[in-house]
């Protein structure tokens, strides 16, 4: 009992303590695979730990921490030790011996120093990985503007329970198109070891410039169990057989070459792959100031989210209003883009069919090809101006005027309603000149309703603050967030939301937090990831702005 009653005494009495343990798992890291570094710190203060060191050949990817706390009460006395365990996830490019050098871990006012770490990198794995992810692409030899279909997938030999998403890849310098993703599972055999072949995400990519671009890597945080059995074996009660791990894919890189620049067609349309053009045209017969809508569908593999509006319709009678297009997705691999084009006629004119050319770059071929789209005519008639015939290029040819001698208001050539000419000194008031009256009241009837129509459907600054409100309480949706960032004066159909967002006039730091939200919310939607992140939170500063600058545009 004395001895015993010693013994607790010196424990108690023990001063202030401090140290560090650093600890590299797996010991040999494989070339282009993550593994990670923790340096666990032990003290009994309260002072936070500050980690610095400097690494050599490796590259720090993340950093987590982890904190246990271990009290007894002896003697009347409290006493706590806490134990914080610092995870660095790094990896490495080259195979060599890496180093963590000058290590000094400060707690309080102690400077708590280890000596240096060597890490062998090793070139492959002694044994065959249990699970891993890769990049595949369909093609690594592309030009600029072709489409290819990037997917990345998860590799296991070993029951996988949980996969999570830790970092999408960036893919700057492509136009992405992300799907949502199946897990479609295959059996595949890798190097002699069979494998489940899981695709966990996937997207169709346009480069846009020439030369060597990178496909960034994506990071999944994997849960699996350590052996080939169920994992839910011995009753639920082997929880000892799960294990933590971080996997990368290797960057994989695409060859960009230039598109030829002999005999590039003037009717380029900068699409590359065969693709389909429809024209529709309602109807061929209209009246002075009424609209004119007609609408060019494109369909294929090219990225149509750049491309502009080809000129239909070309004409001094015709006024010509913003062509307003819509992108939409046909299969994993196709897009359709619609144009819609609104004219309104101000004057008498017969426009003639006409073939309109538009081309495509063949990469099969090498080649530019043509493609030729019928384009109807169309005649406007109604008004007091002399009807004139256009050839649909732009000039202006005139015709003769026939005129009915028995009645000098009449115009015999128009295919609609009689035409009413202007000199009302020669009109008795009869009811040629009520009708003429009647038909020029209904038509300023329509376009006022045409204009007080657009005028409605634009959003107020009240549909702007619901919106904001709605998403602050019930949480941030992509969809919302792009809406509201459309209706900025920097918006139109050519440039991208991103591009909107840097040209616009929020401040640099605003500027910041709506591209990462919009990176964070992107791979949210198209990776089930949980809207819990950090980086996906609610900034009331940051759409203060945003709704200052909305409420600027709409006065």
């Amino acid at each position: 009992m004395k001895f015993f009653t010693l013994l607790i005494t010196l424990i108690v009495a023990l001063p202030a303590i401090a140290n560090v343990k650093v600890k590299v798992d797996p010991p040999n890291p494989v070339k282009g695979e993550s593994f990670k570094v923790t340096f666990e710190v032990t003290t009994d203060t309260d002072a936070e730990p500050n980690v610095a060191f400097y690494p050599i050949g490796l590259e720090v990817l993340g950093r987590s921490r982890e904190v246990s706390i271990s009290s007894s009460y002896i003697n009347g006395k409290f006493k706590s030790q806490k134990k914080i365990n610092f995870h660095y996830e790094m990896i490495s490019d080259v195979s060599r011996v890496a180093k963590i050098k000058n290590i000094e871990v400060t707690v309080g006012d102690k400077v708590l120093r280890h000596p240096e770490v060597a890490i062998k990198v090793l070139l492959k794995k002694k044994t065959p990985a249990s699970v891993f992810v890769r990049a595949e692409l369909s093609k690594e030899d592309v030009y600029v503007g072709e489409g290819v279909d990037l997917r990345y997938y998860l590799y296991t030999r070993v029951p996988v329970v949980q996969v999570e998403f830790k970092n999408f890849p960036k893919l700057n310098g492509f136009i992405k198109r992300f799907h949502k993703t199946v897990d479609d599972e295959q059996t595949v055999e890798e190097d002699g070891i069979i494998y489940k072949k899981i695709l966990k995400y996937s997207g169709r990519i346009y480069p846009e410039k020439e030369g060597k671009l990178t496909i960034d890597p994506l990071h999944l945080n994997i849960q699996y169990a350590t052996s080939r059995g169920s994992p839910f074996g011995n009753f639920g009660l082997s929880f000892n057989r799960f294990r933590s791990k971080t996997v990368i894919s290797k960057k994989v890189e695409v060859n960009v070459s230039p598109l030829p620049t002999e005999n590039v067609p003037d009717n380029f349309t900068g699409l590359i792959g065969e693709h389909k053009f429809t024209f529709t045209s309602p109807k061929g017969k209209y009246v002075v100031n009424e609209a004119i809508e007609a609408k060019l569908e494109v369909l294929g593999p090219g990225a149509l989210e750049k491309m502009e509006a080809p000129k239909v319709y070309q004409s001094n009678a015709l006024e010509n209003f913003d062509t307003k297009s819509e992108f939409f997705e046909v299969g994993k691999d196709m897009g359709r883009k619609i144009f819609d084009y609104t004219y309104l006629a101000r004057g008498n004119t017969e426009i003639e069919d006409r073939k309109l050319a538009l081309s495509y770059f063949d990469p099969n071929e090498k080649t530019y090809k043509e493609i030729e789209i019928n384009i109807p005519g169309l005649v406007v008639g109604g008004g007091g101006t002399s009807v004139g015939r256009q050839n649909n290029t732009g000039s202006l040819e005139k015709t003769n005027r026939k005129v009915i001698r028995e009645n000098p208001a009449l115009v015999l050539d128009s295919p609609l309603a009689p035409l009413f000419t202007t000199d009302w000194k020669g009109l008795p008031l009869n009811w040629p000149k009520w009708v003429l009256i009647g038909v020029f009241t209904v038509i300023i009837l329509q376009l006022l309703e045409l204009i007080w129509s657009k005028i409605l459907s634009r959003p107020t600054v009240s549909t702007y603050d619901s919106l904001i409100k709605e998403m602050k309480k019930n949480g941030l949706e992509y969809s919302k967030v792009v809406k509201l960032i459309y209706e900025l004066p920097e918006a139109n159909e050519n440039t991208s939301i991103r591009d909107i967002v840097k040209k616009s006039r929020l401040p640099n730091r605003d500027k910041d937090y709506f591209l990462e939200l919009l990176d964070a919310l992107e791979g949210g939607d198209f990776s089930e990831a949980k809207r819990t992140d950090k980086k996906v939170r609610f900034k009331s500063a940051s759409f203060k702005s945003l709704q200052r600058e909305l409420s600027n545009a709409s006065h």
